[in-house]
């Protein structure tokens, strides 16, 4: 009887290896995930930067200019702001992608030796 992950005489097959490789390795499946995640927190990151950024300059030039209460980049914070929510919920989706690939390479090659 073969092993649980393995073929007829416990060696794995062409078939079970490329299910493996999908999550390891360099230009693997769960290589680009995790490069998508990397970025997506660098994204995160700058927008949180550029944010920041514009909102000290915005408060600087309305003092400047006597009207302390106003903003001027209203509508640029509002839509970075927007975009930052955006990657947040990104790196949250690839991060729980990347967990469900490996829980299906798993079980995947766990049911196909019962």
């Amino acid at each position: 009887m073969p092993l649980a992950g393995y073929g007829e005489q416990g060696k794995m097959d062409r078939a079970e290896k490329m299910v493996i490789n999908l999550r390891v390795g360099h230009g693997s499946a769960g290589f680009y995930m995790l490069e998508a995640q990397r970025m997506a927190r660098e994204v995160e990151a700058d927008l949180r930067k550029a944010l920041f950024q514009i909102r000290e300059v915005d408060k600087t030039f309305a003092k400047s200019k006597g009207r302390p209460d106003d903003r001027f980049l209203e509508r640029a914070t509002v839509k970075l702001t927007q975009c930052e929510d955006q990657a947040k919920a990104l790196t949250t989706e690839l991060e729980d992608s990347y967990l469900i690939l490996k829980d299906n390479i798993q079980e995947t090659l766990l049911q196909q030796g019962h």
